[in-house]
């Protein structure tokens, strides 16, 4: 897929959050950044590449949304789970980085 290519069915918000990801079933956790969210799912940066179709759990800290001010922000949930549907690495001089998107698995009520 090239970079103009935009395949979202929602509206994306950019935001520069921390977070913690894992892979489900897994008890390794990693620090990321939230880039950008919206209601189908997220984008972060991480250090790690994830495969597609990873299984995935995100948890963003309830305080980090409430201290950021930013009325976008009020739909973003605490915790979702969600699948890897692309990973692409993000060309740096310094250190190896990855963008990944997720989009969140359906919540049953």
């Amino acid at each position: 897929m090239t970079a103009s290519e935009d395949h979202r069915c929602d509206q994306r918000f950019a935001c520069k959050i921390p977070i913690v990801v894992s892979r489900f079933n897994s008890k390794h956790s990693m620090d990321a950044l939230l880039v950008g969210h919206g209601m189908e799912g997220i984008s972060f940066v991480s250090t790690d590449a994830f495969l597609l179709g990873t299984a995935v759990i995100i948890r963003v800290a309830s305080r980090t949304v409430k201290d950021s001010c930013n009325s976008n922000l009020e739909m973003l949930p605490s915790i979702r789970i969600g699948e890897v549907k692309w990973c692409r690495e993000i060309p740096d001089e310094t250190s190896t980085a990855y963008e990944v998107g997720i989009r969140y698995f359906p919540q049953v009520y």
